[in-house]
Order: structure tokens, then sequence, then C-alpha cells
């Protein structure tokens, strides 16, 4: 069974995403399956390397650290370095609009943290609400990150309540989120064998 061969996600792997949802707390009904899936897509290969990572310092005091896990798969060679980020929420956080306004004020973070590590022309980023998914992209290089992570409309008012509403429009255990995932994870293995 290959990630880069199948051309759906396994059934195991959905069971694994089922019985986890019926965990009380947030981090378990995502953090395993979201590891189990992420090692699944990189392969058994010593190349890449799943591992959990800490809040950037702007959240680690703060109450959102504790509802966010975030993974990031590292490629390895001297030194392990970047290649995919997932910040990772409970699917409550679709809800409201302050809650998706501070998940792309995350990813931000996570990429200002991160982008220079990236030993590949692109570090790609996943935030991930419950199952709903929004992908970013950055160009190492210059910096740039699409889609343009959004600030407030109005920074003195409350934020509208459609903010950032269908923002995360594809569901990651979708065939549209197998397709989404396999065409970027190609592009990391295809720029890191070039090295």
């Amino acid at each position: 069974m290959s990630f880069l061969t199948d051309t759906a996600w396994p059934a195991g792997l959905l069971k694994i995403f089922d019985i986890c949802q019926q965990q009380p707390s947030p981090a378990n009904q995502l953090y395993g399956p979201y590891t189990k899936l992420f090692s699944y897509c990189f392969g058994n290969s010593f190349d890449f390397v799943v591992t959990p990572v800490d809040p950037p310092s702007e959240l680690s005091s703060s109450d959102d650290a504790e509802s966010t896990a975030a993974l990031v798969v590292f490629r390895v060679d001297v030194q392990p370095r970047p290649v995919l980020l997932a910040e990772i929420k409970d699917g409550v956080w679709l809800t409201r609009a302050d809650l998706r306004f501070k998940a792309t004020e995350h990813m931000r973070q996570r990429y200002e943290a991160m982008v220079g590590e990236c030993p590949l022309p692109r570090l790609w980023g996943l935030s991930l609400l419950g199952t709903s998914l929004r992908v970013y992209c950055s160009d190492v290089a210059t910096g740039d990150i699409k889609p343009a992570i959004e600030g407030r409309p109005s920074p003195g008012r409350a934020l509208p309540s459609d903010f950032l509403e269908g923002a995360w429009d594809v569901d990651i255990l979708s065939q549209e989120g197998f397709d989404t995932l396999k065409k970027f994870v190609k592009e990391i293995m295809g720029a890191a064998a070039a090295q």
C-alpha cells in the first residue's frame, strides 16, 4: 500500500478517524489519526519524519494552544528541515468568525517560524479544522504565502459572522482531499529527490 500509487484513502485509515472521533478530547480525536495519515502519505522511507511541534511562542501561553495540535513533516538529511506543516484544530473552529480568524493567524505564525528553514522551493501548509482543509503554500525565496493570510477587515470592529466562511472547503477524507494531498506530496518528494 503506497499513497503515491493508491487511488483513494485506505479503509483502515478512515476507520482510525471514525474510531478516534468518539474520544472526548479533541487532541485525542485528531492527533493520532493525522499522525497516521501523514506517515502514510510520506511512506516507509527514512527520508521524512512526521513529528509534533510546540506552538509558536505567541501561542504557548494562551488558551488557544490547548486546542491546537501541530505536526510537521521534516526532510531528514543532515538535520531535520520542514517541508510540510499542519495546524490541526477541533471542528468547532469552523463555527465562529473569531476562531477562523485565529486559525489564519496561527498559520502566519507557523510560517514565520519555519519558512526560512525549508530546504525546498515551497513550504506547504495545511490548516485543518476537524477534517476541513485549507491549503497554504509559501514561496521560500520571497516569503509570499497563498492564499494571502487575511487580517481583520476593520480592526476596531467585531468580525462579520461570515468572515472566512467556506475557506476550509475540502474534507481531507474525501476523494478531493486525497487528490489534493497527493498533488503536493508528489511535488515535495520530487523536489527533495532533485536536490
